[in-house]
């Protein structure tokens, strides 16, 4: 500690007057005159307070300090309502999933009537690849198609 820059703090000063300071703050103490002076006033408020007569204290500021400790306590026991909502949110929203959980059906299976053979896809591919326009392009070339080819597809 710079003791020629920084004055002692409250702490370091209530420590001297109890008789608990550090070497490094005595040490201060004695150099420094305004350090000195506080800890002096500090030490005579001390002993005008260790003198003053203790006045009894009357039951009904006792009793009044009590309830107030008691509803103090109590308050910080008392639940909020606000832990019941949640609780009781939760709780509803759990029924409400088992109540809608649907399990996915099981996979149908395949039937054989369904099933194509490998000939009946090869040939589909064929006819697919061998067309001059694809089937998904059909309906868009009909809007190009000139106006009596319209007719003729018409009728």
């Amino acid at each position: 500690m710079n003791e020629k820059l920084r004055h002692l703090d409250d702490e370091q000063l209530l420590l001297a007057l109890y008789g608990a300071a550090a070497p490094e703050a005595a040490a201060h103490l004695d150099a420094c005159a305004e350090c000195a002076a506080q800890l002096r006033r500090l030490q005579s408020r001390r002993l005008e307070l260790a003198a003053a007569p203790l006045l009894p204290a009357s039951d009904a500021r006792l009793r009044a300090q009590r309830e107030a400790v008691y509803q103090a306590i109590e308050k910080k026991r008392a639940r909020p309502y606000w832990r019941a909502l949640q609780a009781g949110a939760l709780a509803c929203s759990v029924l409400l999933a088992v109540l809608l959980y649907r399990p996915a059906p099981p996979p149908q299976e395949t039937t054989a009537a369904h099933a194509l053979t490998d000939q009946q896809l090869f040939n589909d591919l064929a006819e697919m690849i061998n067309r001059d326009t694809p089937a998904a392009a059909e309906p868009l070339m009909a809007l190009f198609a000139a106006p009596e080819e319209k007719e003729t597809q018409t009728q």
